[in-house]
């Protein structure tokens, strides 16, 4: 089957959403599903939604790229009406530890903003890897007690797959200005993001009249049976490994994202992966920690093998997707040798005496 044909039938069992309108903006491509809801594509985040080889410091160039270019369409969609003169002020929400991860901070100094920041830390009170469907939060980490008086748009950079951790800190930000006598006037989101979370907060913050603004790296993406994997489309891996179920999954990707990532994405893959384990160092609110990367690689690995075994005798599945899949696991085991080779000549002892 021809590349163009497995695309065609890839389309068929996972439609495609048409954008409202499309913009070239600053080295991306704007996609509007509404006036509060865009997918940015790039480059940048094509490599990051599909290679989960990519961590470390490759990972943050990538981001930090992103970001820059993602800042201009930003401030051309949802800033518009802040900075010196409006009377609102840029309050940067950063959700430990991911936040820091999409770079966002480095592109708002270096376009010249000035702005406030919260540092929050919410944790799941049980292990939570790949299970994000029990909302047994606890604050960790809150910084600063209070806030300056005024009027504020929140920047929120973070992968939004329940929103659960979102609902919890927007709700403990909006008691901080409670008590600081300031307002929020509107959130705006950027990253991974799923279409539950969008459908949540922007009820939530509906609610309470503040305008929310989502932009999502590449497409709004599904959202798993476990509250966790966002895949850009293939088999809910979470429903069958618990029922023996295979239930598709695809959320609002514009048809030309779709082919821009064919030829690079294995279905079902977790497109943000473990967000905070793919970065090179880590911020708790008090110091900086080394990421052991093995972690995330590792699990990418069991992943990817998974899902192939998932993904066999789908009718979509083509050969196509198995030399997506021996790209992949190459990189993968390539990346966790040079690791593991990495930690051996930086272990105690590895110089000889």
């Amino acid at each position: 089957m021809s590349r163009d044909s497995a695309l065609r039938l890839v389309k068929r069992y996972f439609p495609p959403s048409e954008p409202l309108d499309r913009q070239a903006l600053g080295g991306l491509s704007l996609y509007a599903f509404g006036r509060d809801l865009y997918a940015l594509d790039s480059p940048e985040g094509r490599v990051i939604a599909c290679d989960p080889s990519v961590c470390g410091e490759e990972f943050r160039a990538l981001n930090a790229s992103l970001a820059r270019k993602a800042f201009r369409a930003l401030e051309e969609k949802a800033l518009y009406d802040v900075g010196p003169g409006s009377g609102t002020r840029l309050l940067f929400q950063h959700v430990l530890r991911a936040s820091l991860g999409y770079g966002l901070r480095e592109a708002a100094m270096d376009a010249g903003h000035e702005f406030v920041e919260v540092w929050s830390r919410p944790l799941y009170a049980h292990a939570s890897y790949r299970q994000h469907t029990v909302s047994d939060l606890v604050m960790a980490y809150d910084q600063p007690s209070q806030l300056p008086g005024g009027k504020y748009v929140v920047l929120k950079p973070d992968t939004e797959a329940t929103a659960s951790t979102s609902l919890f800190t927007l709700q403990n930000l909006l008691e901080k200005c409670d008590r600081s006598g300031c307002r929020i006037e509107k959130v705006i989101f950027y990253g991974f993001i799923a279409e539950p979370a969008v459908r949540k907060l922007r009820d939530y913050l509906g609610g309470k009249n503040i305008a929310s603004v989502f932009f999502a790296i590449e497409d709004v993406t599904p959202l798993a049976a476990n509250g966790y994997d966002m895949p850009l489309y293939g088999i809910d891996e979470a429903q069958f490994s618990s029922s023996g179920e295979k239930h598709r999954l695809f959320g609002l990707t514009p048809p030309d994202v779709l082919e821009g990532l064919f030829d690079c994405y294995y279905p079902g893959m977790d497109q943000p992966g473990d967000w905070s384990e793919r970065q090179p160092s880590l911020f708790d609110g008090v110091d900086w920690k080394k990421v052991d990367l093995s972690v995330h690689l590792r699990r990418s690995l069991d992943m990817l093998r998974r899902m192939r075994e998932i993904n066999a005798g789908e009718p979509w599945y083509a050969d196509h997707h198995e030399e997506v899949y021996r790209k992949l696991e190459d990189k993968l085991e390539k990346k966790i040798s040079a690791n593991s080779r990495r930690l051996l000549c930086m272990a105690p002892g590895s110089w000889g005496e």
